[in-house]
Order: structure tokens, then C-alpha cells, then sequence
């Protein structure tokens, strides 16, 4: 009787394998005649089980959820129009992110933080984007221009209060972080290999996006660099193509902001590595008063030798178009009556000048100090100022956070990166790294369980047993 037993069970299971390979095959087939009569329906299909792919993995796992967020603030150049409003990664992962942050708490309770500062982070959010969608509705040409940044806005600063009060593991925050930055950053070196002619802009919406994301996120290393065990030997290799993307940028702000923060690594090595220190000194010196000699030779301005040159130029290129502007801005701002107190609105320079001074295309206010006048008034700048002192409060190495807050300071100078995510976030990550050490063991057990579901179930067995 046993050999007939087992011959049944199988036949059954050759039979329901036959089924399944079948199935496949149909699926497969049917997939296949989709894709080739109608590709839109089947990149729809193909993004909605990503979707429902990445949802499943972030409720699960907070490292999913970290990762996948931390990719799209760096793809935000990649965008679609939906009925004139354009959404880019963060829009979905955002919203996704914070449904895992959540549930993670719940998970771990352990992980949940407090911030004494978490009144000034929340008035100065709700503060800035009131002022700017109160001034939208009463003075901006286009209120739904304006009311799409304000969204834009909304979902930048939305994530970092939760990441304030909930603390991630700062070990695989910055490795992750490092590797997928990495990996955009090599990717795009190779472009720039086979097309010099380019400028580096990875995923980001310009070259000077891309500059100012390297450039935050390198201050972020540099915040976690006192501990060894976050920053180690092999995360500072993987991170070498950033600063390499950055350079090739061409985005002058960021070669600053990168330069304030080798700085900063100098003054923090400077007992440990002297002689280093200061043969990098004297190799910077010789550099200087070679690019001097060769300041007026050099005539090509889309060279990354003239940009190099004319580092801090106001005088000819983008310096002065910008100087250009920010007078037009400022000329504005001082011909308001009690509207300057609250602006005109998020976005409205370019629609007040919808033809620059080269009569290309709209104009755009760059620096983002400026803009914030310009755009909330004094009053939505006083948010701001709340909102920004708050966060750098809520860091307990304050002087560790400073090349980061700085960094970020003068590239937002030059490109208004308030409407973006990745500024907040990595600010934020400085203000949640103080109180994460209680989490990593409990995300090590989550990815653990995570990643052994059967594990569980022989343990359930062995007990029920």
C-alpha cells in the first residue's frame, strides 16, 4: 500500500506541476501579446506591481522602506506630467515611507524618540507653507502654479518630524544611503567618460541639483564619521565616486560646499595625519596661484577650468545673469506695499518675469534666501528661520552638524533646493542619529524574521509539537 501511496501523491504532484508550468506559460504568453499591442498597459502593469511590490516590502521592513525613499530623493529629476501637475518619486515613496515609519514604531516601540524641540519643527512647517499658500490665493498671477508648489513643499517637509521621533539604525542608514548615491554617482562618471562635453547630473533635475545632493550628502558622512562602527573603512570607499560626481558637476557652490568640508576633516584629523595635512596645504597653494596666472587665458567658458577660474565670479557667465536677477527680485520686493510682509506667493518670480533678461524662458530667482522673501514675505521667512534653528537645535554633535548646515546654506545660495526632500531629510537624520542607538538590535531581529520566514514556521511547528 505504501508504494501506491506513493506513487498517488506523485502523480499528484507531477500533475499539479504540469498545472503550474501551464499556467506560467499562458501568463507568460498572454503578458507577452499585452506588451506588444499595447506597451502603455503594460508599463502601467509593470509600474503598479513594482508599486504593490514596494509597498508590501516597506510595511515589513523599514529597511525597504528607507531604501526605496532614500532612491527616489535622489531620482528627483525623474517626473511625469498628470494633467499639467508633475510627479516625481518622491510623491509615492514619501507617503509610503511614513506608513512604514509608523508601523515600525508600532512594531518598536523602543525606537521612538523625543525631541524638546518638535513645537518649533511643527509651527515653523505649518507657518512657512500657510503664509505661502495665504499670499498664493491673494497675489500670485497663477494660484494653481503656485498651490503645485506649495504641494511640492508640503511633501518635502512632511517626513521630518516622523524622522525626528522615530529612530533608524545609523549603520545601515548611511550604508544604503552611501551605496545607491554611489552607484548613481559611477553610473554617471561613465557618461561623463564616454561625453565629456556633459555635465554630471545623475538622477537629479540639474547638474546643480545633483552638486547639492552629493555635496549634503558628504556632510552627512562627515557628521558620522566619529563613529567607527557607522563609518567604516568600507563605507568611505563606496562613497569615493560622490565627491568625484560632484567635481564633475560643475556646480561651484558645491565645489565650496565641498571644500568647507574638507576642511572640517582636516581641522578634525589634523593631530592624527600632520604631515598629510599639510602637504595638501601647500598642494592647494601651488594650485591657487597657478589658476591665477592662468585667469585671463582661459577663454572657453564651458570648461570646467573656467569654472574653476571664475569660482566666485559676479562679473561675466551665470554669476552675473544671477546678480541680474537678484536685483530684478530685490527692486520688486521694495516696491510692495504691506504685501511684502507675506509675499506674493511659493514660485511667483518666474510669473511676475515670464521672460528672463537673455529672452529665453521665464526667469528664475536662484538663491533661496532671497526667494523666501520674495515668495512667504518676513513673516514666512520668520517660519522658515524657526523651522531651520529648530532642526539645528535638535542636534546633540552640533559642531559635528555644522559642516552640513553650512554646505546646504551655500548651495541653496546659488539653487533653491527648498522644494526637494533631501535637504530635510539629511538634516533630519543628524537630529534622529542621537537617539538611535536602542534601535539597531530590534531592526537587525526585523530583517532577521524578515528574511527567515521559515524559520518561524519550524518554530511554531516545534512548538505546537
Amino acid at each position: 500500500m505504501r508504494p501506491r501511496i506513493s506513487g498517488r501523491s506523485t502523480s499528484g504532484r507531477s500533475g499539479a506541476s504540469s498545472a503550474e508550468l501551464c499556467g506560467l506559460v499562458a501568463l507568460a504568453v498572454v503578458a507577452v501579446c499585452v506588451a506588444l499591442a499595447a506597451p502603455l498597459v503594460a508599463i502601467a502593469a509593470m509600474c503598479v506591481a513594482a508599486a504593490v511590490a514596494a509597498a508590501i516590502l516597506s510595511i515589513r521592513s523599514i529597511r525597504w522602506a528607507w531604501s526605496i525613499y532614500f532612491f527616489a530623493l535622489c531620482a528627483n529629476g525623474l517626473q511625469v506630467t498628470v494633467g499639467g501637475f508633475t510627479v516625481r518619486p518622491e510623491y509615492a515613496a514619501t507617503p509610503l515611507f511614513l506608513l512604514a515609519l509608523y508601523a515600525y514604531a508600532g512594531r518598536e516601540p523602543s525606537a521612538r524618540t523625543r525631541s524638546p524641540f518638535i513645537v518649533g519643527l511643527i509651527s515653523g512647517s505649518v507657518g512657512l507653507v500657510a503664509v505661502g499658500l495665504t499670499s498664493g490665493m491673494l497675489f500670485a498671477p497663477e494660484t494653481a502654479a503656485s498651490l503645485r508648489m506649495a504641494v511640492q513643499l508640503i511633501v518635502a517637509l512632511i517626513a521630518v518630524v516622523p524622522l525626528t521621533r522615530v529612530a533608524l539604525d545609523p549603520r545601515f542608514v548611511v550604508r544604503s544611503g552611501t551605496a545607491i548615491l554611489s552607484a548613481i554617482s559611477t553610473v554617471s562618471i561613465v557618461g561623463f567618460v564616454l561625453d565629456p562635453s556633459t555635465r554630471v547630473a545623475g538622477l537629479a533635475f540639474e547638474p546643480n541639483i545633483m552638486g547639492c545632493l552629493c555635496a549634503g550628502w558628504i556632510g552627512v558622512l562627515y557628521y558620522f564619521a566619529g563613529d567607527g562602527s557607522v563609518v567604516t573603512r568600507q563605507v568611505v570607499l563606496l562613497a569615493a565616486p560622490i565627491p568625484v560626481a560632484l567635481i564633475l558637476t560643475t556646480t561651484r557652490a558645491a565645489w565650496i560646499a565641498l571644500a568647507v568640508v574638507v576642511v572640517c576633516v582636516m581641522g578634525r584629523n589634523a593631530a592624527r595625519y600632520p604631515v598629510t595635512i599639510v602637504c595638501s596645504l601647500l598642494a592647494f597653494t601651488v594650485g591657487v596661484a597657478y589658476l591665477h596666472d592662468v585667469y585671463y587665458r582661459v577663454g572657453d567658458a564651458d570648461t570646467i577650468l573656467w569654472r574653476v577660474v571664475h569660482v566666485i565670479d559676479i562679473e561675466s557667465g551665470t554669476g552675473a545673469y544671477r546678480l541680474q536677477l537678484w536685483n530684478i527680485a530685490i527692486d520688486q520686493i521694495a516696491a510692495r506695499d504691506w504685501s511684502a510682509a507675506i509675499g506674493t506667493g511659493f514660485n511667483t518670480f518666474p510669473q511676475f518675469n515670464p521672460v528672463d533678461p537673455t529672452n529665453v524662458a521665464a526667469a528664475y530667482l536662484s538663491s533661496m534666501w532671497l526667494g523666501l522673501i520674495y515668495d512667504v514675505g518676513f513673516v514666512g521667512s520668520a517660519f522658515f528661520a524657526v523651522l531651520a534653528i529648530s532642526l539645528f537645535l535638535g542636534v546633540r554633535h552640533k559642531r559635528h552638524a555644522l559642516p552640513l548646515f553650512i554646505a546646504l546654506a551655500i548651495c541653496t545660495s546659488v539653487t533653491n533646493v527648498i522644494w526637494f526632500a533631501f535637504p530635510w531629510v539629511f538634516m533630519a537624520l543628524t537630529v534622529t542619529a542621537a537617539r538611535s542607538g536602542s534601535s539597531s538590535a530590534s531592526e537587525e531581529n526585523d530583517v532577521r524574521r524578515l528574511g527567515h520566514p521559515h524559520k518561524r514556521r519550524r518554530h511554531r511547528a516545534a512548538v505546537a509539537s
